[in-house]
């Protein structure tokens, strides 16, 4: 697994000196707050970080956020002492003289909404830092500017930091019941994040310099005797769509670019196979039994029978609106994604050079993601056409959020290799380019773009839903990993060998009970039944309605359902609960299959802990149960209570359990070998069907799977393979 140590390093020096995290939050808000300086800060970065410290406990929420409220009070008093200092000779200031546009767009807002805009460019990014100074240039009065700023920023800096304290508290919950969770959904907001940035500050930049370099490409082409006969008509200043044909064009030469680079110089170099590996191997550290269903059902946005009725839905309205045009290029594109993907692909496959290098798996582009890819891509640019300029940006970052999701998951399951993923979305981009730059030259009649994204999104979401539902279990069950198995006598475990077994379930300091207390090779459903006796019962674990039970402003054992829990990835394969010795407490028993198998018999080795759970709410909103190690005298009478088993308490805190006769538990020597074998009581685990376990040279990892997949795409089958 991924070490996170760093990150709980961080965590425990914030806990440990929280004045310096308040003067931070101080700090960085009140220069978010300045005028222009503001831009260049990262503040809501830094809060969303904070925040996420307040959701995992290790700073205080009040102190923050009043240290935060006051530093955006400060930096809003400064800048409007700036403007009214200054009033109009503030443009002719350094730096706010390279930036007038800005001052322009302040003054426009606060002339047209007056002192609600001392509210909204509180909340507003690119008006928070300009407001305040435009107010006093204005000749906004003090009194009145305080007296709106005081409570804007009471307000302000909880909003801000309540989405990442919502982040930690769900990380915290994470790392209670699946370590490796917690690093997924890090990961996965990162890569969010960065792919709303990206594509956003992209648009803006190709958006505010593409009728500059339009102009210039005009100018050069006309000079030009060939290209000038061909680029002509696509460059012409009298079209309304130029300037979206140059960006498409833009983003065509980048794609092909980079498409011909990934696809035709790496098979030389050795780095693609490497990171490849390396992104398969952190994949498979980062399964678990909680994010296996989510990615499993995103991953079905990429089947055909998920974007064949969307697509054909679209198709089908625009003909009923009369929109033939736009109907024959969505068919195009639809139509041609797919062929240009199965001749490429066919290509690849017979080139004698990819061949005999051995690369042609990771070279093969993903069909899913190239189809997914012209779906999303060529409906964006289709929706885009018909909204003002300021909200086309919309439909591509939508596209580009799923599109970042799909592939995520897909490389999560193993179901592509990163280069075979890139290739694909760069076929599909390049494709979607190509349509798109003739559709906005040729599509001259509107239609309604809110019913066609009704229409789309909806068939879209019917699908995925029916889809889930008919092949989730299906698609888990091929998709599971196996863990890796070693083979050990069960005279040397009992003897010693249980010193060689894993001591802690997760790595993570946060929780508390983290070490294994028991060892059992014993069949669990005899185990089930000896403590039964006891009072103890199988859990029912929680499902997604866990997430509304957990609101519950007044939980309790019966309210709100227990968790399971993960060890390497996997859920227990027993799970038992009594109530606890004390109210708001309960007595939980988890055993997990450890990979090792004991002869004679094949007998899986499994490792537990039996906890004592607590009740816990954070922010009087969210409550779970907290796991803490038993006392040694409750574990005693746990062991006391296996009366049809052998234990024996190894060392302090650890039992081993296997059947045989009653044991004294006291500390030594272990007690003599029960009569009999160890029989095999769990059937060992199914043999790895089709996806393998660890990353090996390629062409041997998860070959069944690979092999059944690759080969159904080459026939077109889809439909009869996982995407």
């Amino acid at each position: 697994m991924m070490d996170s140590a760093w990150i709980h390093e961080i965590l425990n020096w914030v806990s440990q000196n929280p004045a310096w995290s308040s003067l931070l939050v101080f700090t960085v808000a009140c220069i978010e707050s300045l005028a222009l300086v503001g831009i260049i800060i990262p503040g809501i970065v830094f809060l969303f970080g904070v925040g996420a410290m307040i959701g995992l406990g290790a700073v205080e929420f009040l102190p923050v956020s009043l240290c935060g409220s006051a530093g955006a009070l400060l930096g809003d008093v400064l800048s409007f002492a700036l403007g009214r200092r200054y009033r109009e000779h503030l443009v002719e200031l350094r730096p706010f003289s390279r930036y007038p546009q800005m001052l322009n767009q302040g003054a426009r807002y606060f002339h047209r909404h007056g002192a609600k805009s001392v509210v909204a460019g509180r909340f507003i990014g690119p008006l928070r830092p300009v407001i305040p100074a435009t107010a006093g240039m204005l000749g906004m009065s003090p009194g009145r500017f305080v007296g709106i700023a005081i409570p804007a920023c009471l307000v302000w800096t909880p909003a801000y930091l309540l989405p990442g304290m919502l982040f930690g508290a769900s990380l915290e919950v994470a790392s209670e019941y699946a370590g490796r969770l917690t690093l997924v959904l890090v990961i996965v907001v990162a890569v969010l994040w960065s792919t709303w940035w990206v594509i956003r500050g992209a648009y803006a930049f190709l958006a505010g310099r593409s009728a500059r370099w339009m102009r210039r490409a005009i100018h050069w082409a006309r000079r030009h005797p060939v290209l000038g006969r061909i680029t002509g008509p696509l460059l012409d200043p009298s079209q309304p769509e130029v300037l979206s044909v140059t960006m498409l064009g833009i983003l065509l030469v980048l794609t092909l670019w980079s498409f011909a680079l990934l696809l035709f110089l790496s098979p030389f170099a050795a780095q693609p196979e490497a990171i490849d590996q390396a992104v398969l191997a952190r994949a498979e550290a980062l399964r678990n039994h909680i994010a296996d269903p989510v990615m499993v059902a995103i991953t079905q946005l990429s089947r055909w029978w998920v974007l064949l009725p969307a697509s054909a839905a679209v198709l089908l309205w625009l003909l009923g609106a009369n929109r033939t045009s736009a109907a024959g290029h969505w068919l195009v594109a639809m139509g041609g994604g797919v062929a240009l993907q199965f001749l490429l692909g066919w290509t690849l496959r017979a080139t004698p050079l990819l061949q005999g290098s051995g690369y042609q798996e990771l070279y093969l582009p993903s069909p899913a993601l190239t189809l997914t890819t012209v779906v999303l891509g060529f409906f964006a640019v289709m929706v885009a056409r018909e909204l003002r300029r300021s909200h086309r940006k919309w439909p591509y970052l939508a596209a580009a959020i799923l599109l970042t999701l799909l592939m995520l998951a897909r490389l999560y399951l193993g179901l592509d290799w990163l280069s075979g993923a890139l290739v694909g979305v760069l076929l599909g981009l390049s494709w979607t380019a190509v349509v798109g730059i003739a559709y906005r030259q040729r599509a001259l009649r509107p239609f309604s773009g809110a019913v066609v994204s009704l229409i789309f999104f909806g068939t879209l979401t019917a699908t995925m839903y029916w889809q889930v539902g008919e092949r989730m279990r299906a698609d888990l069950d091929s998709m599971q990993l196996e863990l890796p198995q070693k083979i050990q006598s069960a005279e040397r475990w009992w003897q010693s060998g249980w010193q060689d077994q894993p001591r802690e379930r997760t790595q993570l300091r946060s929780v508390q009970a983290r070490r294994f207390n028991l060892q059992v090779a014993a069949d669990p459903g005899r185990l089930a039944e000896a403590l039964a006796q006891s009072g103890w019962q199988r859990a029912e674990p929680a499902g997604w309605p866990w997430l509304m039970q957990a609101l519950n402003p007044d939980p309790d054992a019966g309210s709100l359902p227990l968790l399971r829990k993960d060890y390497l990835g996997k859920a227990e394969v027993l799970f038992l609960q009594r109530r606890g010795p004390q109210p708001g407490s309960q007595q939980t028993v988890r055993l997990w299959d450890s990979g090792t198998r004991l002869e004679p018999g094949e007998q899986p080795l499994l490792l537990g802990q039996f906890v004592e759970e607590q009740l816990v709410r954070r922010f009087r909103v969210l409550s779970y149960w907290r796991a803490v190690p038993a006392p040694d005298a409750e574990l005693q009478a746990f062991a006391a209570a296996l009366g049809a088993f052998s234990v024996w308490p190894a060392e302090s805190g650890l039992l081993l359990i296997r059947p045989g006769v009653v044991t004294e538990i006291v500390a030594g020597s272990p007690p003599a070998a029960a009569a009999g074998p160890v029989g095999r009581e769990v059937p060992a685990a199914p043999a790895a069907r089709d996806s393998g376990a660890a990353a090996t040279p390629r062409g041997e990892s998860r070959p069944t799977r690979r092999l059944r997949v690759i080969a159904s795409e080459r026939t077109g089958n889809w439909h009869s393979a996982f995407p």
